[in-house]
């Protein structure tokens, strides 16, 4: 009886460590709870903030011809949404969240991970210097969302299996959310987020085509390191001519940031 119970036992204990825990559990643990603690400290800081931003106004006035106040708990969720920093901690969240429990999904990694090193690269070439702060002085969670991500990133696309040639657009599905919650958050508030990304001026929809070929060169760059022991890169040259309305949508892009 005790050699049948130690048995089933031994049994169960390896049923879970090979089913639910694996080498990549501590990563993603660690992970998961970095990412939670950014999300309560910035959701916190934005419901608890004093200071006005370009596109935050807890403290009443008139600004941008209109007297705005962000005093309400909607104002200023509404606000935290739309802006394209916290939308990619809530989708990194969720991703190795799923990791964690044993429900990775590769094909949403590579939703996710360029649009993460898309908003570090804008953060910290159009944002940070306008803050006037050496990278120690940043906040908590400010400095994880922008930088310590970029590591995240990295070690779980070293575990990547494959990247295809296919893959390198599906990353644009986050464009289309990040823009309705832009939309979302002007309609409600009558402010443009981060007072750049104003979708009704040449200005706005540059940084919109900026940010698809930023996105795209990563996911791009992703596909050419996961393919580069591969002959032409895994490409099947036969199929490219299926990609001639996509690269004529990324050349007319082109034309659109840099001739006008």
């Amino acid at each position: 009886m005790y050699n049948h119970s130690t048995l089933l036992l031994k049994n169960f204990q390896e049923k879970v460590q090979s089913t639910f825990i694996n080498e990549r559990t501590p990563f993603y643990f660690i992970s998961t709870s970095f990412l939670f603690i950014t999300i309560i400290l910035s959701i916190m800081s934005a419901i608890y903030a004093k200071e006005n931003f370009p596109d935050f106004f807890p403290n009443p006035g008139y600004y941008y011809d209109k007297a705005i106040h962000d005093s309400t708990t909607v104002d200023k969720l509404c606000w935290y949404f739309s802006q394209i920093t916290h939308h990619t901690l809530l989708l990194l969240f969720s991703y190795f969240f799923l990791a964690l429990i044993n429900r990775k999904s590769e094909l949403y990694f590579k939703m996710v991970a360029p649009l993460a090193l898309t908003i570090s690269v804008l953060y910290f070439y159009y944002l940070f210097p306008r803050q006037r702060l050496e990278l120690h002085q940043l906040p908590f969670y400010n400095f994880f969302s922008h930088f310590m991500i970029i590591f995240l990133v990295i070690g779980e696309f070293m575990y990547i299996k494959q990247y295809s040639f296919e893959e390198t657009t599906h990353c644009f599905i986050f464009i289309l959310t990040c823009l309705c919650s832009i939309l979302i958050n002007y309609t409600l508030r009558g402010v443009w987020s981060y007072n750049l990304v104003k979708l009704d001026q040449y200005k706005g929809w540059y940084m919109v085509g900026l940010t698809t070929l930023v996105m795209y060169f990563f996911s791009l760059m992703f596909f050419f390191l996961k393919n580069r022991k591969s002959p032409f890169y895994g490409i099947k040259t036969e199929k490219l001519w299926k990609y001639i309305p996509f690269f004529n949508s990324l050349g007319g892009i082109l034309v659109f940031l840099f001739v006008s």
